[in-house]
């Protein structure tokens, strides 16, 4: 009796958060839609005619010039936005990447603006709250920042595929970075959201990878959502990849020589290093996460002859009652 009353109410309870919209019912039964390899073939073919009609190579969006040989990538992951109330830690965390700090409505500068912005996945958290993204997006278009993008578990629920590709259109890419002197970093983006890249992208990644490590790139990163190790039990339940895909990415990154694999989707903070590549999750930015709430940044530093330049990885915490105090600690 006591088992068919608590199913019951399991039962209303998932109806409630799905008529809600923040459980999608459909995808824990049959997975998203469309499934990883659909959403491959539509990137792939979004790429093919935006690089065409751009002049770049195939699956690149982007050659980006950095201003100085030192250069600053900014890193969130899941946000988890649930309505227009669900932003001051993105807000500030742009603020912080345009080289602001706010504080008591008044804006002081820091430095220089950042040389590119990425999320790791899990940007919202119900339907309907891309558009709330975007408009929140806005500062960094207007001062010309590139912003990349790829896709986790949260931002497939109820089909929003559709709503994901109508802004960032592809989910599988890479773009590079060209510092004055010549030195060249490679990002590389895969869409890890179904907790596996699927029999075609890991092909097409491992081509890429094959070939671009031939061509002289400083550094090689990777980016995705859904993480490769954990240590922790803050998301016991969360899915990640099966062991044979571990297997087969790990060796992968450790033969073609890639340096970081950055992703979110844990909601911890956690450094690894395996077979000489350093494997990094991001703290959640998750609005509620009052104390703990978390990006990261990545310093780029000139390097001189063979030697490789450092690159100093650090790990920001927003707290207080504004959300507008930040302390940082340098994790490598």
């Amino acid at each position: 009796m006591n088992n068919r009353i608590f199913k019951t109410l399991l039962f209303v309870c998932l109806i409630i958060c799905s008529g809600c919209e923040r459980l999608d019912i459909g995808g824990i039964f049959g997975g998203t839609h469309p499934h990883h390899d659909a959403r491959f073939k539509q990137s792939i073919a979004w790429n093919k005619e935006y690089c065409a009609s751009h002049g770049l190579e195939e699956d690149c969006l982007a050659h980006i010039k950095a201003k100085d040989e030192t250069y600053v990538i900014y890193w969130a992951a899941d946000l988890h936005i649930a309505g227009e109330g669900q932003t001051h830690m993105m807000d500030t965390f742009i603020n912080m990447a345009l080289g602001n700090y706010v504080y008591e409505g008044e804006i002081l500068p820091l430095g220089d603006t950042c040389t590119a912005v990425i999320f790791a996945g899990d940007i919202i958290d119900a339907k309907n709250n891309y558009p709330v993204f975007y408009r929140h997006l806005k500062p960094l278009e207007d001062a010309g920042v590139p912003v990349f993008c790829t896709p986790g578990n949260h931002d497939l629920c109820f089909g929003q595929w559709t709503e994901y590709a109508e802004h960032w259109h592809t989910s599988c890419y890479w773009f590079d970075i060209t510092t004055p002197s010549g030195i060249k970093d490679l990002y590389i983006s895969c869409d890890s959201g179904d907790a596996t890249l699927g029999a075609k992208q890991f092909n097409w990644l491992k081509d890429l990878l094959k070939r671009k490590s031939k061509e002289g790139y400083r550094h090689i990163i990777f980016f995705t959502h859904t993480h490769m190790f954990k240590r922790d039990s803050n998301q016991a339940h969360a899915a990640g990849y099966n062991m044979e895909e571990i297997y087969e990415l790990t060796y992968l990154f450790y033969k073609y020589g890639v340096k970081y694999y950055v992703c979110g989707h844990d909601h911890t903070h956690e450094e690894t290093t395996y077979k000489n590549v350093i494997y990094y999750t991001i703290g959640a930015m998750k609005n509620s996460y009052l104390g703990k709430a978390a990006y990261m940044t990545m310093t780029f530093y000139e390097s001189y002859g063979q030697d490789t330049a450092p690159i100093y990885v650090q790990l920001h915490r927003m707290s207080g009652e504004d959300y507008l105090i930040w302390d940082s600690s340098v994790i490598k």
